[in-house]
């Protein structure tokens, strides 16, 4: 019995204390030091400023400065143009080598639109009826500069997307040969073939 009094006693004084606190936050005027934490002042982006002379809170970037991801490198290389005109020859070595290359990147990233043959046919193609992806064999396109080419793939065009963040510098030059070579394809003068294709094609003529 002794227990239980003892018991019910302590609670009630510990009851008694939790009634008898001041749970009010103490709002004291902070310490100079963090004070300035708590009101800090600052600018809107685009706002204006009386502290810097032309009268902007945002600052230019420093002279020099290049974004993160920005490719550097010759204009002809990494832009496809030479002071702002597309350039007309690949600024690459043409070897087999990138055309292969070339053809490996297009199946994989370009063929999916524009058809394993570049002529625009593919599952991908009978389902965008609004803006079905182009031939890439056409008259029109075939007419692009090289350096045009290749910003179209860099930058994308209408609802194609940038491949710039899929293909690297020397990949997109590459699809832009193997681009080249099924446009050749499609009207190489047989004068122009090696002399076994042309022996070929003879003994398959009617």
């Amino acid at each position: 019995m002794n227990g239980r009094v003892g018991h019910a006693a302590l609670v009630g004084a510990v009851a008694a204390a939790l009634v008898a606190c001041d749970t009010r936050q103490n709002f004291e005027v902070p310490e100079w030091t963090l004070s300035r934490m708590l009101e800090q002042p600052r600018y809107s982006p685009y706002g204006e400023s009386s502290f810097f002379a032309d009268g902007n809170a945002m600052r230019p970037p420093v002279e020099g400065t290049v974004a993160r991801d920005t490719v550097i490198g010759p204009e002809p290389l990494v832009r496809g143009t030479l002071k702002g005109q597309d350039v007309t020859a690949i600024p690459l070595p043409v070897t087999l080598d990138l055309v292969l290359e070339g053809e490996r990147r297009f199946d994989i990233v370009c063929a999916t639109c524009h058809g394993i043959r570049g002529d625009g046919e593919s599952v991908v193609a009978t389902k965008m009826q609004l803006r079905p992806p182009p031939s890439l064999l056409g008259a029109d396109i075939a007419a692009f500069a090289p350096g045009r080419l290749f910003r179209v793939i860099t930058d994308g065009y209408g609802l194609m997307m940038p491949m710039s963040t899929i293909l690297d510098v020397r990949e997109r030059w590459a699809v832009v040969a193997y681009v080249q070579a099924l446009e050749l394809s499609q009207s190489m003068p047989v004068a122009c073939l090696p002399d076994d294709m042309r022996a070929e094609l003879a003994r398959e003529a009617p």
